[in-house]
Order: structure tokens, then C-alpha cells, then sequence
């Protein structure tokens, strides 16, 4: 009588245990790919992205692998909230984590789906504008960093001709820092502009 009354309570126990589990397992990986990744790779940009790519092998399979787990997750909380010895309050913080997740893994399947490139496309740009060089030149080149004063990277692909440039492969949430080089007609450069800032909002 003993084994027999703890048989059901013990069941119920894996069955909610299994049901958090799941849940916890794919939140985290779902936001990691969702929120943190991409806050992670632009603060830090050497750091590799988790987030498989678009349509490939990898997304694919975590696709398939999540799909299962919330198949399971569901089947949990269909057998939990038809277990009358449950309380309301179990029943329902178990439900409302079920249906986190599975919004959580809706955006995961719009944010991944998009290419990379397209993720991290900004609809902002930066215009930068100077003043022309008292010396004869061929032309312009403009460097950019996010950490001044030093590691600048020349942004444009040829020679700017005239006295304005727009980069357009910014990101929001980023500020980086410009200056011009004048190019002679031998492509010596001249030493650094003052120092632009711009943040995109």
C-alpha cells in the first residue's frame, strides 16, 4: 500500500522535473541566440557567433532538436493539467512557461532565419563632411574605429574625390570615431584630421 501510494506522487514529480527542464534548456538557448548574441558582437567583436547559420546543416538540426524538446514540453503540460492533484498554482507557472518558451522560439525561428549580413544591417549612416586640404591632392581616404585613438581601418574603397562621405555599414547602438587622410598624386597620406565622433542611435 505504501509503494503503491507513493507511485503517483513520485511520477507526478518527474513529469513537472522534465517539464523545467525543457524549459530552462531551451529559454536559454533561444535568448542566447535571440538577445545576448547579438549584444555580445557588438560590444565584443571578436567573439565568435553561437547563432547557427541561416537555412545551413547546423540550423537545421537545431531546429529538428528543438522541435522535439517542445514537442515533449507540451505532452508534460497536457499530462500535468490533466493531474487533478495538482495545484492550480503548479498548473499554471508551468503553463506560462511553456508558453514562453514556445513564443521565445517563434522569434528564434524569424531572428535566425535571416542571413547574418541582414541581421546586422543598420537603416542609419554616418556623413562625415571636412574641409579641403590646403595642398594639392588626389583625393581622400577615411578611417574608422570604435577604439580611439589607435586601430582606425580605412572604410573607403577608393579614393573619396570630394569633401563628404556617408558609411552606411554602421550599427546601432555603436559609436565610432572618424578621420580623413589627404592623398597626394604619389598616395602618400597626410597625418590624421581631427578626431569625429558619431553614435547611432
Amino acid at each position: 500500500m505504501r509503494q503503491g501510494s507513493l507511485r503517483p506522487s513520485s511520477h507526478r514529480s518527474s513529469i513537472t522535473s522534465i517539464a523545467w527542464v525543457l524549459a530552462s534548456a531551451l529559454f536559454i538557448c533561444t535568448a542566447e541566440n535571440v538577445w545576448m548574441d547579438p549584444w555580445l558582437r557588438h560590444k565584443f567583436h571578436k567573439i565568435p557567433s553561437l547563432a547557427p547559420e541561416a537555412l545551413g546543416g547546423a540550423w537545421f538540426f537545431v531546429l529538428a532538436v528543438g522541435g522535439i524538446a517542445l514537442v515533449l514540453l507540451v505532452v508534460c503540460q497536457v499530462l500535468l493539467t490533466r493531474d487533478r492533484s495538482l495545484s492550480v498554482w503548479t498548473k499554471l507557472g508551468t503553463g506560462i512557461a511553456v508558453l514562453g518558451v514556445l513564443l521565445l522560439s517563434v522569434q528564434w525561428v524569424r531572428v535566425t532565419m535571416q542571413p547574418a549580413a541582414l541581421r546586422l544591417r543598420s537603416t542609419h549612416t554616418a556623413t562625415l563632411t571636412w574641409k579641403a586640404s590646403s595642398s594639392q591632392v588626389a583625393g581622400y581616404n577615411v578611417y574608422r574605429t570604435t577604439t580611439p585613438p589607435a586601430n582606425y581601418v580605412r572604410i573607403n574603397s577608393a579614393l573619396v574625390q570630394g569633401l563628404t562621405y556617408t558609411d552606411d555599414a554602421v550599427e546601432s547602438g555603436l559609436t565610432y570615431y572618424y578621420v580623413t587622410r589627404a592623398v597626394d598624386r604619389q598616395g602618400q597620406e597626410s597625418f590624421n584630421s581631427n578626431e569625429v565622433r558619431a553614435t547611432i542611435p
